[in-house]
C-alpha cells in the first residue's frame, strides 16, 4: 500500500466525528420536520371540515333548508323516531333507511356523505352498516393527524331500545342544533337544524375536531347544550363535573397540539386554541335563539 492511499483513508475518530455531526443535524431537523408535517395535517383537516360544511349546505338546499338530523331525539310524535315522529311525514327534511321495517334517520356522516355523492344503501340496516365502513365514506370524515377515526353514535331514539349504527368520524357535531331536543320553557321551539333559524350562524359550531364524548358507554359524537345560552365551555364544565369527564374526552388535545378546527353554520372554518377564552366563544346554543 502506498502513502497516497494511506492519506486518503478516514481514521476511526474522523468517521465517528462525521457520524456524530450527521446525528446532531438530524436531531435539530426532526422537530422542524414534525412541525411542518403537523401544520400540513392541520390545513388538510381544516379543508375536510370545510367540505363537511359544504355537504351540510348541499343537504339544506336539497331538504327544505334542513341540515341532517343528529342527536338523542326526545319525545318524537307517536313515540317512534321515524318520519312522522320527526315532524317529517313527507320525508322532505331528512334521509331515512329501513331498520326492521321502520324508517329511521340515517347517521349524520351517511347523510352528509350522500350529499357529497357517496353511494349509501338505505334498504336495510345491514347494507347501511356495510356502507358506513366503506373507505369512500370514511375519508370524508378523517383527520390526517388522527391515526384512525373513532367509532361513535350520532342517533338515538326517544323511545327505548333503538340506536343507529355506529359510524367512523374524527369530528363531533352540534346536537343542540341538529337534534329533536328535550326543550324547556326557555327553548320552546325545536330548531332541528333549519339553516334559517340560526340567529348568528358565524358563531354557532356545526362540527369540530373531537372524539366520542364517552368512549366506554354511549360513545356519542355530539356536543349538547344545557340552556339556550350555552357555549362549548359550558358543555365542557358541566360534563366534567356531572358527566364523569365526558366533556374532557370530547377534546382531542394532542391531535393538533392543543388546537382544534371548527366549521360554523355559515360554513366558514377556523382554527382555535383549546383555552377557556376560545371555548367560551365557541357557541353551541348561544347564537341560535333570539
Amino acid at each position: 500500500m502506498n502513502r497516497a492511499s494511506i492519506r486518503a483513508a478516514f481514521s476511526l475518530v474522523e468517521l465517528l466525528v462525521v457520524i456524530g455531526i450527521i446525528a446532531l443535524l438530524i436531531a435539530i431537523l426532526m422537530p422542524a420536520l414534525a412541525n411542518s408535517r403537523e401544520s400540513a395535517n392541520r390545513l388538510k383537516c381544516l379543508n375536510t371540515l370545510r367540505s363537511i360544511g359544504q355537504a351540510a349546505q348541499l343537504h339544506a338546499n336539497e331538504h327544505r333548508g334542513y341540515f341532517p338530523i343528529a342527536g338523542w331525539h326526545w319525545n318524537p310524535l307517536g313515540g317512534v323516531t321515524d318520519p312522522k315522529g320527526l315532524s317529517d311525514p313527507e320525508e322532505r327534511r331528512y334521509d331515512y333507511y329501513v331498520d326492521n321495517g321502520v324508517k329511521r334517520p340515517v347517521p349524520v356522516t351517511a347523510a352528509l356523505g350522500m350529499s357529497l355523492g357517496v353511494a349509501i344503501r338505505t334498504d336495510s340496516r345491514a347494507n347501511l352498516e356495510e356502507d358506513l365502513r366503506s373507505p369512500d365514506l370514511i375519508r370524508h370524515f378523517s383527520c390526517p393527524s388522527q391515526p384512525e377515526p373513532l367509532q361513535g353514535l350520532s342517533q338515538r331514539g326517544g323511545e327505548g331500545g333503538w340506536d343507529a349504527p355506529t359510524e367512523a368520524s374524527s369530528y363531533v357535531f352540534n346536537e343542540a342544533l341538529l337534534g329533536k331536543r328535550d326543550f324547556k320553557p326557555d327553548r320552546p321551539d325545536p330548531i332541528m337544524g333549519h339553516i334559517s333559524r340560526v340567529l348568528r350562524p358565524s358563531e354557532v359550531m356545526l362540527a369540530m375536531d373531537g372524539r366520542p364524548r364517552n368512549m366506554t358507554n354511549d360513545n356519542f359524537i355530539l356536543v349538547f347544550d344545557m340552556t339556550r345560552d350555552s357555549s362549548f365551555l359550558d358543555f365542557y364544565k358541566v360534563m366534567m363535573t356531572e358527566g364523569n369527564g365526558f366533556g374532557k374526552q370530547t377534546l382531542d388535545y394532542w391531535r393538533h397540539r392543543h388546537r382544534m378546527n371548527v366549521v360554523y353554520c355559515d360554513f366558514h372554518a377556523d382554527n382555535l386554541a383549546m383555552t377557556d377564552d376560545e371555548l367560551e366563544k365557541l357557541n353551541v346554543s348561544r347564537g341560535v335563539y333570539p
